[in-house]
């Protein structure tokens, strides 16, 4: 299970520094972030400081949601099961193919749904969303055990690395094509340039 928590992890790493080299104004935003809750000494974040990485949190979770790297999974419907919205009765024993990617990319869920903005999760925009609009990991009683443990792992490598390097590219949006197989990867991989961070902000300096 770590095994298989680390490479979904570190695929979503490689796909949100490849999203925040192609939005630097966002990158700004989660670099004076790290800065305001770390500041400029060499000190190792602590779980405390995780908690304050709100806007951070945003990033991830909009890359999930652009990006589910579990693109689909199975469940076997355990007792005849009437639709809601319906009249339809799925049978015991139905096996039901459930999507992140086509939830996650559902305009009436999420506006430009092939755009990314973190301001998505925002908490006005969260709770006007069903409580399984956002599906990553799953959901309900059999979701990803390592869900919690996936996003702190991430948020203490992603806050680590940009608090002393900065990515850059010259790809587009719309230049990342998807491979789906059993986790979701990009074709031509995620290529970045890093450069070394002076670790002081300013505001009107590049990252």
């Amino acid at each position: 299970m770590m095994s298989a928590g680390t490479d979904t992890s570190a695929v979503t790493i490689c796909f949100c520094l490849l999203l925040l080299a192609i939005h630097q104004d966002i990158q700004d935003k989660v670099y004076e972030e790290i800065y305001e809750v770390l500041g400029e000494n060499d000190e190792l974040i602590t779980f405390e400081d995780t908690y304050k990485l709100k806007y951070l949190e945003k990033v991830l979770k909009e890359t999930l949601r652009l990006y589910p790297i579990g693109p689909a999974f199975l469940r076997e419907v355990q007792s005849d099961i009437k639709i809601s919205s319906s009249n339809y009765v799925l049978p015991k024993g139905t096996t039901c193919i459930i999507s992140p990617m086509v939830t996650h990319h559902n305009p009436e869920l999420y506006p430009n749904p092939w755009s990314f903005n973190p301001d998505n999760f925002n908490s006005e925009n969260v709770m006007k969303r069903h409580k399984y609009s956002f599906i990553p990991f799953s959901s309900g009683p059999r979701n990803c055990l390592g869900s919690t443990y996936a996003m702190l792992f991430m948020k203490v490598l992603v806050s680590t690395f940009l608090r002393n390097y900065s990515v850059h590219t010259d790809t587009k949006l719309s230049d990342i094509k998807l491979e789906i197989d059993i986790l979701l990867r990009s074709v031509h991989g995620y290529p970045v340039t890093i450069r070394s961070r002076d670790r002081r902000y300013n505001r009107n300096q590049k990252a």
